[in-house]
């Protein structure tokens, strides 16, 4: 069992406007009700959850709903544990991704917990108060502290999926304090002695039971988590490369993987496969693009994750068994390719197709073909990386690209689809 320290900023908001003020903002539902502009019908989902504007009280710390856009039939629920999403700007843009939490112990007044990059930190307050106009709501910097805590292991999944079953299977708000304060009793996860330390804890799906978050006033050691479950799993610090690294090689990209200033569409960041949206929220900055592109739009391209190989005479000979090829990490030295400006790098078919002269004719004489253009690489970890990448060249695993600091004049890149991802018919 691995426990790192994420260089993440916590933003504590706090006041009796906020859950209204960070739903127009973020891309999952903080408000039960859903407010469609001209509606004149109203849907099964508007009605199966009408009595969530009875049971809940916004002007009080209540917690988080949580849905899932694979469903089917689709819950929500009201749980006390942090939840994945993104900040859009007016363009649809993803400014960041994030998560947030509601304080482990309820206050009078709604508190919630926004974690993100330290580099993003700046823009988002610059945003939050942008939009603060004349809610009443104060937001500030905090000290807190972020850790993560994972197992790549059955065990850890049938764990996480027992913690969720009986501490996290809630639908309002006094069953979601008395299950989060139960968790804490039973030391299933946290020491007693140190449960005044958490102040924030989340489920980590984005990749189904993929880790567990952790928000805490301090530094935290291996004593923090409970005997019981380090009998179970004994723990190891590690540093944040490793943890890095994991997500690379399960593709789940982060914001913070892409070139600065490099703006991306949620959907190029697969926010529908991570859970990061709620399908039928009403108005929040970026919606518009959003919404239309989920429920009828077209998408063009994802991220991917891929690995590079290195690139032989004998493999280029073998590129039909390539599909039988498996990769370690670190089977290449990719040690400069941070270096060398990675958004510029041109991706190519790992076979090029020959054109005849009778395809590229013109009246204007002979002319030189133009280059698709089918991905960009945003970031590179070890041999791994993500690759922004058109859909309609994914029919294609394995692309070349030119790395001119190199000795080689090109590497191969392996596309990878994670098996977590759901069927997609369009690849």
């Amino acid at each position: 069992m691995s426990l790192t320290k994420l260089s993440k900023s916590i933003i504590k908001l706090s006041g009796q406007d906020t859950t209204s003020f960070l739903n127009g903002l973020v891309t999952t539902r903080f408000l039960p009700n859903i407010i469609k502009k001209n509606q004149h019908t109203i849907s099964d989902v508007d009605i199966r959850h009408a009595h969530l504007n009875e049971i809940l009280d916004l002007k009080k710390d209540w917690g988080i709903m949580h849905e899932d856009l694979y469903d089917p039939e689709n819950h929500i629920m009201i749980r006390r544990d942090g939840v994945s999403s993104m900040f859009l700007n007016a363009k649809g843009r993803v400014l960041t991704d994030c998560f947030i939490y509601p304080y482990v112990t309820p206050k009078q007044d709604p508190q919630f917990m926004i974690e993100v990059e330290n580099s993003i930190t700046s823009k988002l307050m610059f945003m939050l108060n942008m939009y603060k106009l004349g809610a009443k709501v104060s937001f500030e910097e905090t000290s807190l502290k972020s850790y993560y805590l994972y197992h790549d292991s059955v065990e850890f999944d049938e764990y996480l999926e027992d913690l969720q079953a009986k501490y996290c299977f809630t639908f309002n708000p006094k069953d979601a304090n008395k299950q989060s304060a139960q968790m804490i009793e039973d030391e299933v996860l946290v020491n007693k002695k140190e449960a005044g330390k958490l102040v924030g804890l989340a489920i980590d799906n984005r990749i189904p039971n993929f880790g567990i978050k952790l928000v805490t006033d301090g530094e935290i050691d291996e004593s923090f988590l409970s005997d019981s479950f380090k009998a179970q799993f004994p723990i190891k610090m590690v540093e944040e490369t490793e943890y890095r690294q994991r997500r690379f090689l399960n593709g789940l990209f982060e914001a913070s993987d892409a070139p600065k200033n490099f703006q991306l569409l949620p959907f190029d960041m697969n926010i529908d496969y991570i859970n990061g949206m709620s399908a039928d929220k009403g108005c929040y900055v970026g919606q518009e693009l959003t919404s239309r592109t989920y429920n009828g739009g077209v998408l063009r391209k994802r991220i991917f994750p891929f690995q590079f190989f290195e690139l032989t005479d004998e493999k280029l000979a073998q590129v039909d068994e390539l599909d039988h090829l498996k990769l370690e990490i670190n089977d290449c030295a990719t040690e400069d390719l941070s270096s060398t400006g990675l958004e510029n790098l041109e991706v190519t078919p790992l076979i090029e197709k020959e054109v005849s002269e009778e395809a590229v004719a013109s009246p204007f004489g002979k002319m030189k073909k133009r280059k698709s253009n089918i991905g960009k690489i945003l970031s590179v970890q070890d041999n791994l990386g993500f690759i922004l990448l058109r859909l309609e060249s994914v029919k294609e695993t394995y692309f070349k690209v030119e790395v001119p600091c190199l000795n080689t004049k090109y590497i191969g890149i392996k596309i990878m689809r994670p098996n977590w991802w759901p069927e997609d018919d369009r690849f």
